[in-house]
């Protein structure tokens, strides 16, 4: 029998300055049968010395372990989930990054720390994976976007126990959020499976790293990217409310303090998708 993916499994985040910047950009994501249990995508690219300086990253709600495939000094750094964007987070420049994102719920498992911990941080990861200079040397020995895939799926499948796993809790109430494009209410969420507020507070905190209310408002945030890609400044405008905005001052005001930059000075700079230069 045939079961439709899960919300959350689709999700999709979206990066403009690394997806439009790029030309060295690739993803992948595994089969949703694999040990990863869809809860994960990669990406590779090149920064080099003029697109260093450029890349601005947006929230997501997710987590994401970044390499540096620099041949002489590689490097590691565990990005937790982040409130608001920012500017800086990959600092070498002429070299090869590889990135795996953890969607929403599934860094724990991995990590086996409450995600919490990691929020608006960047850490080595050293400092927190066991194995982690074999994870580095598998990784940055391969010459390829996909090469790197496979040595990473190999130290998964060497050193983390099973199918990479999720609460059903934290998979039911993302699911919803993501179904909803983040308009749900939190109390609808409480009322809806029976656990109060603090606690489902405290669960997002361990295996999101951020509140229910906080993920709901970057899903939202990450809807909109979508709808102002295609140019649907004024459609947007128009559903705000539908959206759960107050007021066009506040959607505005939501999507500032997540990109820096305003809806419409957004589409503007889409063709490139450089937003480093706002204040």
């Amino acid at each position: 029998m045939y079961l439709p993916a899960r919300p959350s499994v689709l999700y999709r985040p979206f990066q403009p300055t690394f997806e439009k910047q790029l030309q060295s950009y690739s993803e992948y994501k595994p089969s949703l049968t694999a040990p990863f249990g869809g809860g994960i995508q990669f990406h590779g690219f090149y920064m080099d010395d003029l697109s260093v300086n450029q890349m601005f990253v947006l929230p997501e709600g997710c987590m994401s372990l970044v390499i540096c495939c620099y041949p002489e000094h590689p490097s590691a750094n565990i990005c937790g989930t982040l409130y608001k964007g920012r500017q800086g987070l990959f600092v070498r420049s002429e070299c090869e990054y590889f990135v795996i994102r953890f969607l929403p719920g599934y860094a724990e498992h991995f990590f086996r720390y409450s995600i919490g911990e990691f929020s608006e941080l960047e850490i080595p990861v050293g400092d927190v994976l066991p194995h982690a200079a074999e994870l580095l040397e598998r990784v940055v020995e391969k010459k390829t976007f996909h090469e790197r895939v496979r040595a990473f799926e190999e130290y998964y499948n060497t050193y983390i126990l099973g199918r990479l796993e999720i609460p059903r809790l934290i998979e039911y109430l993302t699911d919803r959020i993501i179904r909803s494009r983040g308009t749900l209410h939190v109390n609808d969420l409480s009322k809806d499976t029976g656990y109060s507020s603090r606690y489902m507070i405290k669960a997002f905190e361990r295996y999101i790293g951020a509140s229910p209310k906080l993920f709901s408002r970057i899903i939202r945030f990450q809807h909109v990217l979508g709808l102002l890609e295609g140019n649907h400044y004024k459609e947007t405008l128009e559903h705000i409310f539908e959206l759960g905005y107050f007021d066009q001052n506040h959607f505005i005001k939501e999507f500032k303090e997540f990109s820096l930059t305003t809806p419409k000075k957004y589409i503007i700079k889409g063709t490139t998708g450089n937003l480093a230069d706002e204040s």
